[in-house]
């Protein structure tokens, strides 16, 4: 489009040899999902459920990893009610009062999300970044309330593309080495990783309307499979505890 800073060619040279994160500005203001609200997707999405990860929002030093914590099932429109504190009482979020627990619904496929309302695919526009023909069809929804975070961790393929829609996250990319970290990034241990008070933070906030990219994810599916592949291969009777309900 006009007027950007970068044309498609140029962004996918600067995506492919980053090697920290960064957040392109300016560059999706023509995208329609720009407009996109929860309150919007509730309305398409109507009476889906999809499955949120609850976690606590308390001050403990230790990583909520993934399966010590609740799920729930429940559509968009009765998370949104949950998060405006209008529904500690009924349905689906009852056992989970607002004011202790966060939550969030990661990396769902808009093909399974979306499934027949396919005009949704088109208002996301990748071949922007310089990747032709890839939109919504290719793309995940990543949803959640305030407070609401993931374990640190690298993502160990591929390139990560996210676009804010509503609410600004900050990523806190630290200098680690192993793939997920037993620090608890939001509420340290200095005790227990007194070397972690030297480690370097890069803090990335997103605005609506803006896009970030780390090198870090091609193709997930295909990983995916492989990865359950092989664990099956393995010992095909213990995959429930190592392979996150999430993917």
């Amino acid at each position: 489009g006009h007027g950007k800073p970068f044309t498609p060619e140029k962004a996918k040279e600067i995506i492919m040899s980053l090697q920290r994160p960064a957040v392109f500005c300016n560059m999706v203001y023509d995208w329609p999902a720009r407009h996109w609200t929860a309150q919007y997707l509730a309305g398409v999405l109507q009476g889906k459920q999809i499955r949120f990860r609850m976690g606590l929002k308390s001050t403990d030093t230790v990583p909520q990893f993934e399966p010590a914590c609740g799920y729930v099932d429940a559509t968009v429109e009765e998370f949104l009610a949950w998060n405006s504190d209008q529904s500690d009482l009924c349905g689906p979020f009852k056992d989970h009062s607002h004011s202790k627990f966060w939550a969030y619904a990661d990396y769902k496929y808009f093909v399974s999300l979306f499934e027949d309302k396919t005009d949704v695919f088109q208002d996301v526009m990748w071949s922007d970044f310089g990747f032709p023909g890839r939109n919504g069809q290719e793309s995940t929804l990543w949803i959640g309330s305030l407070g609401a975070n993931t374990p640190c961790h690298l993502d160990s393929y591929g390139c990560n593309l996210v676009f804010q829609v509503q609410g600004s996250p900050t990523r806190i990319p630290y200098e680690e080495s192993s793939v997920f970290s037993k620090v608890n990034v939001v509420n340290p241990d200095f005790k227990c990783f007194p070397q972690f008070q030297k480690a370097r933070r890069h803090v990335v906030t997103l605005r609506p309307g803006q896009e970030e990219d780390h090198l870090a994810r091609v193709e997930e599916a295909i990983t995916r499979m492989l990865v359950c592949a092989l664990k099956t291969a393995e010992n095909p009777h213990n995959t429930r505890a190592w392979l996150n309900p999430t993917e």
